[in-house]
């Protein structure tokens, strides 16, 4: 029988993760996909031919067996959501893009709630944590540890021994070089090159990146 679902997030990305859902149902019909969830609009408007089902009071009143895709991509605001939600009926699968190649299935870990698109590509001793975003055609190196909440956003590459804390997000086609780590609630610009260490709260931009303030204010 398939699982009832529902996307918290009626923006670009809820939008892509519903046609993400379409294709794992072509592969394997596992989801009953019934609207989004989004407080920033009305309840009962359609996107993409889905109902808005309504904010997260009204999420944290449903009445029965509901997994949620937290498809927001501003890690910040992703753990306000999530410490939101307080209905025990709610659970939060990991959702994995069927053309996803994740590497060695012992060694590597993804945590609950977490979302990995098309043509990701990990290898081994990986470990995703909770409800984090790996997006578009990125690849992971072995030993990678990326902390809950951390965003990848498109065609980004993390080489091996790589660590990154909390809530950072990447930008679209930034890379970080071998063994550097990273603290948490971390910006890097789209595009940059990491090439040394950074602790956290810190926005680092360029070639190769450098810190462009102590502290990110994303919400």
């Amino acid at each position: 029988m398939k699982k009832k679902l529902a996307i918290y997030g009626a923006g670009g990305f809820g939008r892509e993760v519903v046609v993400m859902i379409a294709q794992i149902n072509q592969h394997h019909n596992t989801w009953n996909l019934v609207g989004f969830f989004d407080d920033h609009k009305a309840a009962g408007e359609e996107v993409d031919g889905l109902p808005i089902l309504g904010g997260i009071d009204q999420l944290n009143q449903y009445p029965t067996d509901l997994a949620i895709c937290m498809a927001v991509a501003e890690p910040l605001v992703r753990i306000i959501l999530v410490q939101q939600i307080v209905n025990q009926k709610i659970s939060f699968p990991t959702i994995i893009h069927p053309s996803a190649i994740l590497g060695d299935p012992l060694r590597n870990k993804i945590g609950k709630g977490s979302i990995v698109t098309a043509g990701v590509i990990l290898t081994t001793g990986i470990s995703i944590g909770e409800f984090c975003i790996i997006n578009l055609s990125t690849t992971i190196g072995h030993d990678v540890a990326l902390g809950d909440y951390g965003t990848i956003m498109p065609a980004c590459s993390i080489s091996g021994n790589v660590t990154l804390g909390e809530g950072t997000l990447m930008g679209t086609g930034s890379r970080i070089i071998q063994g550097i780590s990273i603290g948490a609630n971390c910006m890097i610009g789209a595009g940059a090159v990491v090439t040394k260490s950074f602790g956290s709260n810190l926005k680092l931009l360029g070639v190769p990146a450098r810190k462009r303030s102590q502290h990110v204010e994303r919400i």
